[in-house]
This record gives structure tokens, C-alpha cells and sequence, in this order.
């Protein structure tokens, strides 16, 4: 595995001029996550053109909504090794209203594939508070750089962003992967719901915004 000097590394606003970028490191990032392998049924041929068309297509659609994408880029190479995608309650994803995209993943990754997909992203809404708050919707360390601080680094300067909204009440992310818990309750997140996803969990965390107004001066 590959070492990386924090130093040689920086967290920026990514525009749509990195998306090829952007799908390969999701593509590597999400392809044995149980999330996606249920979503897109692995166990099926063609995994792994599914989930390269549906990274594809999300990519597409969030940069196309205008939502806030920080990526962790190496100075030196130009290499983008980390990226998350995180949007407030104004931009809350109806993707039932995403009619092109529904019909390109449907090409793409199949009718099953998209309803699955489609239902899951509604529930995830659905379980979500309707006061003001943010949503990591994708996020990922390129497999080669994890356990180097690099996750840490790209949610630290979410969070000082997002902190400095005290109309909303915090950050939102989900994960089908349990072993992601320890990390993200290290950085002051919590299990704020579960919901069942296939024959597995998917949980949805919360890290409360310290600088929340109930009544904002």
C-alpha cells in the first residue's frame, strides 16, 4: 500500500472537470461494499458494469444539482484520492422526480437494479429529520491510500463547513458496512436510525452540528 505525506495532499471543491476521476475512485471505493452488491446483486453477471453505469450516472446527477463535492487531491501527481459528495435539505434528492436518470439506469444497470436503488435512496430520505440538515450522499478513500488519515482529513473539512451553518442541526451519512462504525463514531458521529436493506442493515448516522441554534439570534 502506497504512503502518503499529509502534507504532499489538500482538501478542495471539486468541479465536474474531475468526474473521470471521480467514477473510477468510487468505482474502487464502493464495488465490495455490501450496500452496492445487494443493490446491483453481485451475485449476477455483469456486477461490475452495473455499478460502473450507476457511479456514472449519480456522479452525473449530482454535479448536475449544484451540490458541494470536496475531494482530497495529491499535489504532486494530480491525483484524486479521496472525494465526497454533500448536499443541505434544500437539495434533498426526490430521485422518484429523476425521470432521465431513472431511464439511463435503467439501460444500464437493469429494471431490478434501478428499483432497488430508487427504493433505497427514498427510504434512506424518508428516515431523515425535516428540520435543516446536510447529506453526505457518496464518499470514498481510494482503497490503495485507507488507514492513512486521509478519511479523517476529507470529513474534518466537511465538518468545518458544515459547522458553520447553525440553522441546520447536523450531518447525515449512511453505510451498509459495519466496520465503518468505530471510525465514524470516533469523529463524533452516532446511530441515528437502522433500516433493513435485502438481508442486511443499513445504518444511517448523525453527528450533531455543535454550533445548532434552536432560535438563531
Amino acid at each position: 500500500m502506497p504512503q502518503i505525506d499529509l502534507d504532499e495532499v489538500k482538501v478542495v471543491r471539486l468541479d465536474d472537470r474531475y468526474s473521470r476521476q471521480a467514477r473510477s475512485l468510487l468505482f474502487h471505493s464502493y464495488k465490495d461494499e455490501p450496500t452496492f452488491k445487494y443493490l446491483l446483486d453481485a451475485h449476477r453477471p455483469g456486477y461490475k458494469q452495473r455499478i460502473r453505469a450507476t457511479i456514472r450516472e449519480l456522479i452525473k446527477l449530482h454535479f448536475s444539482r449544484d451540490e458541494f463535492v470536496l475531494g482530497v487531491v495529491h499535489e504532486k501527481e494530480e491525483r484524486l484520492i479521496g472525494i465526497a459528495f454533500f448536499s443541505d435539505l434544500e437539495l434533498k434528492m426526490d430521485i422518484s422526480s429523476q425521470v432521465l436518470w431513472r431511464f439511463k439506469m435503467i439501460l444500464t444497470a437493469g429494471f431490478e437494479g434501478t428499483r432497488r436503488f430508487v427504493e433505497y435512496i427514498n427510504d434512506v430520505q424518508d428516515s431523515l429529520p425535516a428540520k435543516n440538515h446536510r447529506m453526505v450522499s457518496l464518499i470514498g478513500i481510494h482503497p490503495d491510500f485507507q488507514k492513512q488519515g486521509l478519511g479523517k482529513k476529507l470529513l474534518d473539512s466537511i465538518h468545518e463547513m458544515t459547522d458553520k451553518d447553525n440553522n441546520s442541526i447536523g450531518l447525515f451519512l449512511d453505510t451498509g458496512n459495519n466496520k465503518y462504525l468505530n471510525f465514524y463514531q470516533g469523529l463524533g458521529y452516532e446511530v441515528f436510525t437502522e433500516l433493513p436493506l435485502g438481508p442486511q442493515k443499513e445504518y444511517i448516522l448523525y453527528r450533531p452540528n455543535p454550533n445548532y441554534s434552536e432560535n438563531p439570534a
